[in-house]
């Protein structure tokens, strides 16, 4: 095994880690991956705890989803990464969560609009597109998921979480914790009954900040 092999099922752990103490994912849900070359990929295990898995655990794919070493089956949902790889030959990690408030927020087909918090607006300036939830055909779902990710790095899966891509596996994180903590705020402002929408002209030098910037990742 390469040392850049075992560096990426560290990082694997480490993030899956903190993704389950933050509460994106839960019990054997969501998975992760991240490209080891151009022809390999690393990829979690189905059925197993995301927050105790180890190293070994951490199955190796090829680009077809073909399991070419690893004790386990790979995720269940691997026709995501593999849509997602194909859609962004630029991305070299991809995370499906289960962001709570987020997965909530879709089903009852509500999302953040622009105006109301800065951090949303100067992250996803565009937003953050939802894709449609069809439980029978799980392969025309992930090809209208490669679709939304060619133009966005992370997307709402109507009831069933997110899907975010980036050049690491740190990226594809922050990228999946800044939307739900984006999505926690409104819900609570909600809850509270309160607006406070920032002006027109608040919400474009926001945006004119991320254009001019690209700090994409940082608030």
């Amino acid at each position: 095994m390469s040392s850049l092999e075992n560096e990426l099922r560290t990082e694997i752990i480490e993030i899956s880690t903190r993704l389950s103490q933050r509460g994106l994912i839960r019990g054997s849900s969501g998975n992760i991956s991240t490209r080891l070359n151009g022809e390999q990929i690393l990829i979690t295990p189905t059925q197993l705890p995301k927050g105790y898995l180890r190293e070994s655990d951490i199955v190796l794919i090829d680009t077809t989803g073909n399991r070419i070493k690893g004790n386990h089956a790979p995720s269940m949902d691997i026709e995501f990464h593999l849509a997602a790889y194909k859609a962004r030959p630029d991305a070299q990690a991809v995370i499906h969560a289960n962001p709570v408030i987020t997965t909530a927020f879709s089903i009852v087909d509500k999302t953040i609009k622009g105006g109301i918090l800065p951090q949303f607006d100067f992250l996803f300036p565009n937003g953050v597109p939802t894709a449609p939830y069809n439980p029978q055909a799980a392969q025309d779902l992930s090809e209208v998921c490669g679709t939304f990710l060619s133009t966005n790095d992370i997307i709402i899966l109507s009831h069933h979480g997110t899907l975010a891509v980036g050049h690491s596996l740190m990226i594809a994180w922050m990228l999946t914790e800044h939307l739900e903590t984006c999505f926690e705020v409104v819900f609570h402002t909600e809850c509270l009954g309160g607006k406070g929408l920032l002006t027109e002209r608040q919400t474009d030098i926001l945006r004119d900040l991320h254009k001019r910037n690209k700090l994409t990742h940082e608030f």
